[in-house]
């Protein structure tokens, strides 16, 4: 039965059987008899090897990219007029700026030292919500130099402490270690070396210990092992430091020039504090062979008789 002409009903049906002339093409495309149409199964599987024939669709690629911090403006605008940041010399490849998490909150304040007309000086800065500010700052007369600036648990508080390593010139240099907390910094405490190790603690739960190298005379050293008890310093065995640490340094130093008496003098004395007197013995017997001067013969003369 056809609608009758002007109802508007015409239109509509053209559309209706236009899409239902469309719809069975498609699924005869697809399917042998019109009751694959029915069955879900295999309509799924035929839309599917359908779907695999389309062209594949490149989505375009969105990365985003923080912007790049200026971490020396930052400590700029901390500095007072006139002032100029002071790189530590040690640890290797350390910058002028550092950052360690002080005060055990998850997140890491930036360290930074500088040299003003009063002095060696060391910000701590901490980042809140908004904006950076001044945590503490730890001020250090008298020192124009940091020969080492690390970071180790030297409280046993589960927590970074600040360890300064300062030169003021003279022969020897200067450790301080601070606990620092927001608007506070506490001395630990400071201990004179010449040259210094962290050694990091295998277990979290106990303090780290430091290795300080004392220059008795040139290029001759005597080590001591120490670590913060809570009250006061405490020296600790330091046997396993030499035989790991210690001797293979000195050996590599005599294979690269095996008549530096010196070194033959240090090495005997490391064996001597190991245990080891036949190793310690022999070495003061090569370096004698080597003709040391008056001076040093005398040391190792002095050291044959402790053996």
């Amino acid at each position: 039965m056809k609608p009758p002409k002007g109802s508007g009903l015409e239109a509509l049906d053209r559309m209706i059987r236009r899409s239902a002339r469309f719809y069975s093409d498609f699924f005869k495309s697809y399917s042998r008899s019109y009751s694959d149409f029915y069955n879900a199964d295999r309509l799924r599987r035929n839309l599917l090897s359908a779907l695999k024939k389309l062209p594949a669709i490149e989505l375009p690629q969105f990365t985003y990219k923080p912007p790049k911090v200026d971490y020396h403006n930052i400590v700029n605008s901390f500095l007072p007029p006139g002032a100029r940041l002071v790189k530590p010399l040690y640890p290797e490849h350390a910058g002028e700026i550092q950052f360690a998490d002080l005060d055990g909150d998850g997140r890491k304040e930036l360290i930074a030292s500088y040299i003003a007309g009063d002095g060696l000086k060391t910000l701590v800065l901490k980042k809140d919500e908004v904006q950076w500010y001044k945590m503490a700052e730890i001020s250090c007369p008298g020192f124009r130099g940091i020969h080492y600036r690390t970071f180790a648990d030297i409280s046993g508080e589960g927590r970074k402490d600040l360890l300064l390593g300062l030169d003021s010139g003279q022969q020897s240099r200067t450790l301080f270690a601070y606990s620092v907390s927001d608007g506070d910094s506490r001395k630990i405490f400071s201990k004179e070396y010449s040259k210094m190790e962290v050694l990091r603690s295998p277990s979290r739960n106990s303090r780290d210990s430091v290795a300080l190298w004392h220059e008795e005379a040139p290029g001759i050293y005597s080590i001591e092992l120490i670590r913060w008890n809570g009250i006061d310093l405490e020296q600790i065995d330091k046997t396993r430091y030499l035989a790991s640490k210690v001797l293979p340094y000195y050996i590599r130093k005599l294979r690269q020039d095996p008549a530096d008496t010196a070194s033959w003098y240090n090495l005997a004395g490391t064996f001597m504090d190991a245990g080891d007197r036949v190793n310690a013995a022999k070495a003061v017997r090569y370096a004698l062979e080597f003709n040391p001067d008056p001076v040093m013969r005398d040391r190792l003369m002095e050291l044959r008789q402790k053996l």
